[in-house]
């Protein structure tokens, strides 16, 4: 125990300790204007209208069937918000209000519909908040009169090196499982998918490659705290992280701006002195005969409290799904937010909705008339989607007929290659199920293996 208090306690030592502050300036206004990118994205697709206001159904998380849509153009308005506020973060002008703003906005979007979650959304609204508890605008900011030093607490870095670390090793955990491991799944299916021709699916298209795209991306996140964290080794990880990202953007279709965000993420485990290119464009500290010599001034604070029940629950979240009856890995329930990512591919081969009037009329559905194509991704993947869409259309058929219906989905999925199978019973009627995330549903067919 003795030695256990003696670690802790230079551990929180270290964490209090004084670093340059200008790598998390820079962190700052890289991931500043990454999100400015996505937010234009966002823009161009007409985010909005298509996600919001053209369906007339939205599937919601346990817990927030509450919120609700707000008019066009007053989400327009956020949605527009969240691009000042990223050009103000990158500025460091209004910096933690501006981004406490943008936490809160990218929040009420991604909470909005389950369809749009992505692991990196949460990520980016995590960061935003994190950073606005931060003395990041103090350095490479036009807001800030106090450039002149450059000391800052290294708890203040610290806590961005342990959020990125702790994404890299769940998402390496979660891969050791069979489909992964054994029928090198998603991975196989992906490459498989290239485009005919494409450079990245003839490199990596052979089983040597597939093989080594697929153990390989286990070990890295696997091994992630220990080479970013270790300097001997992070000299040289450094470059395979750059290509593990930049592969990823060959492999996956939805993950936008995440790829080019983690690379940025990456200066947050480097300290100022080792950056060489770093120090050449900003001036070193204290070196004489240097014009751009800046003073390292004493910064020391011990890491906020808050911060360690922060990450206890940044920890303890991701395990949550073991402890609930469904198969999170197949139902979804108590799988995100916790940062499973990418675990699987799944195809929907048959997607049939009826809504079954009481006066015995049977009437197809049309599904894109409720929902957008993204959303009907999400009927593969999570059975209260089919639920919600279910509701949606009884409500709907009941204003236009005035005639209760019961409403049945056929909804055939194949999951990582396997042969497809219904996801949900197919003649159970899903307006009237029951759900709970602490009850089995027996009207979730079980995966078949």
């Amino acid at each position: 125990m003795e030695k256990i208090r003696q670690l802790w306690q230079y551990f929180t030592q270290h964490l209090s300790g004084t670093i340059d502050g200008r790598v998390l300036g820079l962190f700052r206004i890289l991931y500043s204007l990454v999100m400015l990118v996505m937010v234009v994205r966002y823009m161009q697709i007409d985010l909005v209208k298509n996600m919001f206001v053209l369906p007339s159904v939205n599937f919601k998380y346990d817990g927030f069937r509450w919120l609700r849509p707000l008019p066009e153009l007053w989400m327009d308005v956020i949605l527009t918000g969240m691009a000042v506020w990223a050009i103000l973060m990158a500025l460091g002008v209004w910096f933690r209000w501006s981004a406490r703003l943008f936490a809160l906005s990218l929040s009420y979007f991604l909470l909005m519909d389950t369809s749009i979650y992505n692991n990196h959304l949460y990520l980016y609204a995590l960061l935003a908040l994190m950073l606005s508890f931060t003395d990041a605008d103090k350095f490479l900011s036009i807001g800030s009169k106090t450039n002149k030093s450059t000391g800052l607490p290294r708890w203040q870095q610290w806590i961005f090196q342990a959020q990125f670390a702790l994404v890299y090793f769940y998402a390496g955990v979660v891969k050791v499982k069979y489909d992964w491991l054994v029928l090198q799944e998603p991975v196989r299916t992906l490459v498989k998918g290239l485009p005919p021709g494409s450079v990245f699916g003839k490199v990596f298209g052979s089983e040597l490659g597939i093989a080594f795209l697929n153990y390989g991306g286990v070990v890295l996140d696997l091994a992630a705290p220990l080479l970013l964290w270790y300097k001997p080794l992070r000299k040289w990880a450094i470059y395979v992280f750059v290509f593990f990202h930049l592969s990823n953007t060959q492999l996956f279709d939805d993950i936008g701006t995440f790829p080019y965000a983690m690379i940025a993420s990456l200066i947050v485990f480097y300290e100022f002195g080792e950056l060489a290119w770093l120090r050449a464009l900003l001036g070193d500290v204290q070196k004489a005969g240097n014009k751009k010599a800046v003073e390292l001034v004493a910064a020391t604070s011990s890491i906020p409290k808050g911060w360690y029940l922060f990450f206890i629950g940044q920890l303890l979240m991701p395990l949550r799904g073991f402890f609930l009856p469904n198969d999170m890995d197949w139902t979804m329930i108590g799988q995100r937010f916790s940062w499973r990512v990418k675990m699987d591919t799944r195809l929907i081969t048959e997607l049939d909705v009826e809504a079954h009037l009481l006066t015995g009329q049977v009437m197809k559905v049309d599904v894109t008339s409720f929902i957008n194509t993204h959303q009907v991704r999400t009927l593969a993947y999570d059975p209260r989607a089919a639920r919600d869409l279910a509701i949606g259309v009884r409500k709907a058929v009941l204003e236009q007929q005035g005639v209760p219906c019961k409403v049945k989905a056929k909804i055939k999925v194949s999951r990582n290659g396997r042969p497809a199978q219904y996801f949900v019973d197919p003649g159970i009627d899903l307006t009237s199920v029951k759900y709970s995330p602490w009850e089995k549903l027996s009207w979730v067919n079980a995966l078949e293996e």
